[in-house]
């Protein structure tokens, strides 16, 4: 009962398409010059706002993590510095309109802004947790029925269950018994009390569970509701600092170096816009 990927379907000719782009002598990055597009000269100013591991977050004084990362290698494949300018998610829109950055990362915001464009990176949504060990032997959604779940009260995590109730009923089969909690620190607990056979959770609290060593849960992989793309934001009108944001991302993922960065953070492979 694994969920449909129309949005990552969008993208899957991109990736083809570059990748003759990728073998090309004349595609490398680093012949051409974004120096009109950027903020400043031969650097990639990248607005982060903390988004928590393995995303974005800050240790050692440095900001480190997927996103970060992410950042990097686009500047490199330009042959561009990066300069990281973290900010508060309420700024990020703002300081992307104003051009005191050149790009930011959409993880941090419930929306693109306005008046921007995205190259994604992830596709973020709704997770289910369970157990770690899984001894209720939950691999597949349909192994829900007739199970207890719980979700947070008003997510798009309760509106997924929900709407699984809807397909076990047309299916024949018994609804889950769901159960809402009022914040989502106190869904987790009728799992991990095994009280309950699974929860339903946003994608950046399922993955910092699943990375927690001393969480009782982990992430299973499969039962996922895509919700929406989210990367590199770029003012409408940058054609050329997108362009080549595009393409360094495409080059990535042809390369394999996408998917090498993903795993070294733990994301699982539902999370990829280009499968």
């Amino acid at each position: 009962m694994k969920k449909g990927r129309p949005m990552a379907r969008r993208f899957r000719t991109l990736a083809l398409v570059l990748l003759a782009l990728v073998a090309a002598p004349a595609a490398s990055a680093h012949y051409v010059d974004l120096n009109q597009a950027l903020h400043s000269r031969d650097t990639l100013t990248v607005g982060i706002a903390l988004t928590g591991q393995p995303f974005a977050y800050k240790r050692d004084g440095a900001l480190r993590g997927f996103e970060v990362e992410m950042a990097r290698a686009v500047a490199e494949a330009h042959g561009l510095a990066l300069e990281l300018v973290r900010l508060p998610r309420a700024r990020l829109a703002e300081a992307l309109a104003a051009g005191e950055v050149d790009t930011v990362n959409t993880l941090a915001l419930e929306a693109e802004p306005e008046a921007a464009r995205t190259v994604p990176y992830l596709v973020v949504g709704d997770h289910l947790m369970v157990l770690r060990g899984n001894p209720f032997r939950i691999r597949e959604a349909g192994d829900l029925a007739g199970r207890v779940t719980s979700v947070t009260s008003g997510s798009s995590a309760e509106r997924f269950a929900h709407d699984l109730n809807r397909e076990f009923v047309e299916a024949g089969r018994e609804p889950m018994h769901v159960h809402s909690f009022p914040d989502d620190r106190w869904t987790h607990f009728p799992v991990s009390m095994g009280h309950a056979h699974g929860y339903f959770t946003r994608t950046v609290s399922a993955v910092a569970a699943d990375a927690d060593p001393d969480s009782r849960n982990r992430l299973l992989e499969g039962v996922f509701r895509p919700v929406r793309e989210v990367g590199f934001a770029i003012r409408a009108g940058n054609d050329k600092l997108h362009h080549a944001v595009e393409h360094a991302v495409a080059a990535m993922v042809a390369t394999g170096k996408y998917r090498r960065l993903r795993e070294a953070h733990g994301l699982p492979a539902d999370l990829s816009p280009y499968r």
